[in-house]
């Protein structure tokens, strides 16, 4: 048990997961639902959360062949959180504005604050801002 405690990985996952799931839930009034259904939107919340998790799980696999193992986790340096910032905006922009713009599979409410000249969520991007640099720390004071 002791060993998966420490191990950098499942801690990262966990805590991915974890908090991601606090945003999507959180975040839920800034958007608006296709449907009614309660069961059809906890799993949408369960499937954005573990978009959002694997997605991080990328960033985290990317920066562990750049630095050649998962070692990095256990003292990350200032690149990595770019890195992870940057992999995540860039990937919440692009999905935003596909999935609401080209695919119409969600929209946002009328208390979603908007980019100026693309009209892309603010609020999505602001998770990716916060989300991995919490997760990394998390893990980070977890595995030591």
């Amino acid at each position: 048990m002791t060993a998966i405690l420490k191990n950098p990985l499942p801690n990262f996952i966990f805590f991915s997961y974890v908090l991601n799931a606090t945003w999507e839930w959180t975040q839920s009034p800034f958007f608006v639902d296709a449907t009614a259904d309660l069961n059809t939107i906890i799993w949408y919340r369960i499937h954005c959360t573990l978009g959002d998790t694997l997605i991080l799980m990328i960033g985290f696999s990317f920066i562990s062949v750049y630095r050649k193992g998962l070692r990095w986790a256990y003292h990350p340096k200032a690149k990595d959180y770019v890195i992870l910032v940057f992999f995540g905006v860039l990937y919440a922009f692009f999905s935003e504005y596909l999935n609401v713009f080209v695919r119409h599979s969600w929209s946002y409410s009328r208390y979603m604050p908007l980019l100026p000249v693309i009209p892309v969520g603010i609020i999505p991007l602001l998770q990716w801002v916060l989300l991995p640099p919490v997760i990394v720390f998390i893990t980070t004071r977890q595995i030591r």
